[in-house]
């Protein structure tokens, strides 16, 4: 957008001045729409009455490829005015058109000249930022758009229609899942990202996958990294938690080592555990198998889920980190995470199953303690940060396989 500003000039007077319209166009550069139009339009920084005549040069032929719906832009005491450019024909990727504004008495030009087309330099890449997601009770799905020669910001709220591949989709709208404001995707004024949510309906086996895809996008729109994303309906509950579940890795560990190891020695983390330790759940009661570093923490509890968070998952590959419904719950457990100093009270702690190669796994997120053992510099660092839990930049997260 042109920043619009007074400016004087003289008249009659050497110190007599009047204060003069500035008008101009509102960007650059205009692209094509999904209707093969083009909408230019000119602003003035007080209402005036008059037509802003342009001329229009280029690739293309008028009548021929494109027509004017309006030969001039036509002020009627506003501070708008627009034009209308219809396309007859597919428009080659490489054909421009140019307009320039012409001279007016009753104003001063800004910005005059502007290119309309489908040129690269001004494609808009669009990705979902995972092509995997999990939704549990809701989730969020996200597009990024961004452009060949910068970061994409666009001057009104876009809105991108999104559609369901139902060919390759097991999961139903309206059965199992919906769009909790309509299966369109919104891009906020002057960002770059915009975001949906779906919920989860009914669980049902073999009906769990939605294959989603943008449609109908504008004109100069190109697939980047991920043009569709498949999500997986995956909700943590009790009844999904009920059995027994072996140590299977500290996932974080190695996330903590890089980002800690400079205040903390990373050696003194709690990693020694083994497929010997096992957590059983019955319901929402956690009864607790532990000889390794886990006891240090862990209690036979009772737990309340307190709700469904999204959180990222830090130690994934990628950028950026996916993000994952966690079911977070309350229960018992020694929040110094140490064998010699024990202070337990109600933590939160968070659980999320997930697939992978066919096998069940439990995420169990500790971001809720206060290490004396290890970690107590990051922990002195981040205790004002009002992080909630207070190590929630900082989790420590172990897999679980279950035991069938």
């Amino acid at each position: 957008m042109i920043l619009l500003s007074f400016i004087a000039i003289s008249c009659i007077k050497k110190d007599d001045y009047k204060l003069m319209t500035v008008i101009g166009l509102t960007q650059e550069s205009y692209g094509i729409d999904r209707n093969n139009e083009t909408t230019l339009t000119v602003l003035a920084n007080s209402p005036v009455n008059g037509d802003v005549r342009f001329v229009i040069a280029g690739d293309l032929k008028e009548g021929i490829d494109y027509e004017l719906v309006n030969k001039t832009f036509s002020f009627t005491n506003t501070t708008a005015a627009y034009v209308k450019i219809k396309f007859l024909k597919e428009v080659p990727q490489e054909a421009t058109l140019d307009i320039l504004l012409l001279p007016v008495d009753f104003g001063t030009l800004a910005l005059s000249k502007a290119k309309i087309g489908l040129n690269l330099g001004e494609a808009v890449i669009y990705t979902f930022d995972q092509n995997k997601y999990e939704v549990s009770e809701t989730g969020e799905i996200a597009v990024t758009l961004s452009t060949v020669i910068g970061t994409f910001s666009n001057e009104m709220p876009m809105t991108l229609e999104v559609e369901v591949d139902t060919k390759r989709s097991t999961a139903k709208e309206g059965l199992h899942f919906s769009f909790s404001e309509g299966s369109k995707i919104t891009v906020p004024q002057r960002r770059s990202k915009g975001t949906m949510k779906i919920k989860l309906l009914k669980e049902e086996a073999g009906k769990n996958k939605i294959v989603l895809r943008l449609k109908n996008l504008p004109k100069g729109f190109y697939p980047g990294n991920y043009d569709e994303t498949e999500v997986s309906l995956v909700s943590t509950t009790f009844e999904r938690l009920t059995g027994s579940w072996k140590y299977v890795a500290f996932t974080t560990y190695d996330y903590l080592d890089l980002n800690t190891s400079w205040a903390d020695d990373p050696s003194k983390l709690p990693v020694n555990n083994s497929a010997a330790d096992v957590l059983t759940f019955d319901h929402n009661e956690l009864s607790v198998s532990l000889s390794g570093n886990m006891k240090n923490y862990f209690r036979d509890t009772e737990l309340v889920k307190k709700a469904d968070v999204i959180q990222m998952l830090i130690e994934a590959p990628g950028f950026p980190p996916p993000r994952v419904n966690v079911m977070m719950t309350e229960g018992k457990a020694n929040v110094t995470f140490s064998a010699t100093k024990e202070v337990v009270r109600n933590a939160q702690i968070g659980f999320r199953i997930t697939t992978i190669n066919g096998k069940e796994y439990l995420e169990v997120t500790i971001g809720d303690f206060e290490p004396v053992d290890f970690l107590q510099n990051t922990y002195e660092m981040v205790k004002d940060w009002g992080s909630n839990p207070i190590m929630a930049d900082y989790p420590i997260r172990y897999r679980f396989e279950r035991i069938k």
